[in-house]
């Protein structure tokens, strides 16, 4: 049976045309999701007019998901008119739907703001070597001043966060429900305020993957403070510091230790001699090493030029301190000042009886837990228990000091936050 010509040609076409038609509908079904993601961001629109490509960036503003074109505006123009040399770049996260400000400066305001924040950095040989607080009229003293990375991204980030915390309010100035003090710092208030959701630096992945390859990669070698306080910071690379040293040292006691213990346990009166032997050499010990850490440190700060840098001592009230306003006999600006009758209060009817009440829940757990462990043990004895019974009240302690913790942790955070407040 021969078959029809006309009906297979009618086939193939219309096979031809469903698939078409089909490519068709998955091209146009894009296209509608596209355009629906371009609606949801032209919500914000004078926001997107703002908003540019960031090559360059140290330090990241994020705003909520629900943030109004009023409060998002209001801010961006006050950075700009209080701090022009700040360079803000405004950019949009399509995955979170979160506006976010990009800060950044020029090279020539990094060093400015350098002698700002009184960064010390080594001298040129010629000029005396060692450290100095940097002057941005005297630059060409200082070595490595022509070079890009003459500061790190760590003191980049700081002088970017020291602009952007600088900008100070109007005596007029308001947002919605927030009014702002003569000279309020804005960014920490909005912060506080929940207006800004967070601000923090941005990690350079160049950096961070040379950090993971010489200083985690690496366990058997030296750990590259210099570089982990070029990238983190001195107070990280302090804490490093002492960590290594801290290991090290730790040693000492470790191999002494497993040594009068393998003499142990034929002859008490052996067992009484270590035990005093190894208590007076731990004591020597804990001398010479705090006393190593001291000169160990003296170092690290002589060589990361900190050790004779003064403090902030005039440093900008909490944004959450809540207070009657007066004149600050100190700055001469104008600040919350809390009551001392009522922070007295607070301390010694709320404070002082939770403190009392933790310490007594602590002696009564250890107690109740002791004299379990000794009825356990007598019944053991006496062959009136099973051996494993001997371990319950360990492993109850074990229990109790988790379970305790945690409460212990939330009341110090409770208590922390009125203490902010106050």
């Amino acid at each position: 049976m021969e078959e029809n010509p006309t009906a297979a040609t009618s086939a193939c076409i219309s096979s031809d045309a469903l698939n078409k038609l089909g490519l068709h509908s998955l091209q146009l079904r894009q296209r509608l999701k596209d355009a629906k993601k371009f609606v949801e961001y032209s919500k914000h629109s004078s926001a997107w007019m703002h908003t540019t490509p960031t090559p360059d960036c140290d330090l990241m503003l994020t705003f909520p998901v629900n943030t109004e074109d009023h409060t998002f505006m209001w801010l961006l123009t006050k950075i700009r008119n209080l701090t022009p040399e700040l360079i803000v770049h405004v950019r949009h996260h399509s995955n979170t739907g979160v506006f976010a400000f990009y800060f950044t400066t020029t090279a020539e305001n990094f060093l400015k703001g350098a002698e700002v924040q009184r960064i010390r950095k080594r001298l040129k040989i010629e000029y005396g070597g060692g450290f100095k607080e940097f002057s941005y009229k005297d630059c060409h003293l200082f070595e490595g001043i022509d070079n890009s990375q003459f500061l790190t991204s760590q003191e980049r980030q700081g002088i970017v966060l020291h602009m952007v915390y600088n900008l100070r309010a109007a005596a007029d100035d308001e947002l919605k429900q927030i009014h702002f003090r003569d000279g309020e710092a804005l960014v920490p208030k909005c912060v506080s305020e929940g207006v800004v959701t967070e601000i923090f630096p941005l990690h350079d992945r160049d950096a961070l993957r040379e950090l993971r390859k010489m200083w985690v990669q690496e366990f058997w070698k030296k750990q590259p403070l210099d570089q982990v306080c070029d990238y983190f910071g001195v107070k990280i690379s302090m804490y490093f510091a002492w960590l290594g040293h801290n290991t090290t040292a730790m040693l000492i006691p470790a191999v002494l230790g497993v040594f009068f213990w393998s003499l142990m346990g034929e002859d008490q009166a052996l067992d009484d001699i270590c035990f005093v032997i190894f208590a007076f050499i731990n004591v020597f010990w804990a001398t010479l090493y705090l006393e190593s850490w001291k000169r160990r440190s003296c170092e690290l700060s002589y060589h990361w030029g900190t050790l004779d840098k003064e403090d902030d001592l005039l440093g900008e009230p909490r944004p959450l301190f809540t207070g009657l306003l007066q004149t600050s006999v100190v700055t001469g600006r104008i600040e919350p000042v809390y009551p001392a009758w009522k922070r007295n209060v607070f301390r010694y009817f709320v404070t002082l009886p939770l403190v009392l009440l933790c310490v007594g829940c602590v002696v009564l757990a250890m107690f109740t837990i002791f004299s379990l462990q000794e009825w356990c043990n007598k019944k053991v004895e006496e062959k009136e228990a099973l051996y494993f019974w001997s371990y319950l009240p360990k492993i109850l302690l074990a229990l109790v000091i988790g379970i305790m913790d945690d409460m212990y942790k939330k009341v110090a955070v409770w208590l922390n936050d009125q203490g902010i407040n106050a």
